[in-house]
């Protein structure tokens, strides 16, 4: 079964969200609790403030299934509902066609470390 990928919205005030750093690689099983990406997101985008509130969430597979195709890149801003990639339900399915439904997932709100490298 062909599984589709897209930006959740993670907050009400949630407009859209910067990859921050990609985890998973295509063609890789994805397991409950693995990682996919990492965004940064300005929950503030709607109103003008002087320190808009902008947190980092990671992405996580709830539900086994292999990762076919991430076709986003680090800095894309993507809108809420945006396509991520497509997973299947087996390694061997093919990947062409529409989602016969969405890979379940789930976000988790993260601390990055602004100085960090990388």
């Amino acid at each position: 079964m062909i599984l589709s990928l897209t930006l959740p919205r993670v907050g009400e005030q949630m407009r859209e969200a910067t990859v921050h750093r990609l985890i998973a690689r295509s063609g890789e099983p994805l397991r409950p609790g693995s990682g996919i990406l990492e965004l940064r997101v300005d929950l503030g985008a709607a109103k003008a403030q002087d320190c808009p509130p902008v947190f980092h969430f990671r992405l996580v597979a709830t539900e086994r299934a292999h990762l076919r195709a991430l076709d986003v890149a680090v800095g894309d801003v993507l809108a809420v509902g945006a396509p991520l990639g497509v997973a299947t339900t087996t390694p061997d399915e093919a990947a062409d066609g529409a989602g016969a439904r969405a890979l379940r997932t789930t976000s988790v709100a993260i601390q990055v470390d602004p100085l960090a490298a990388g």
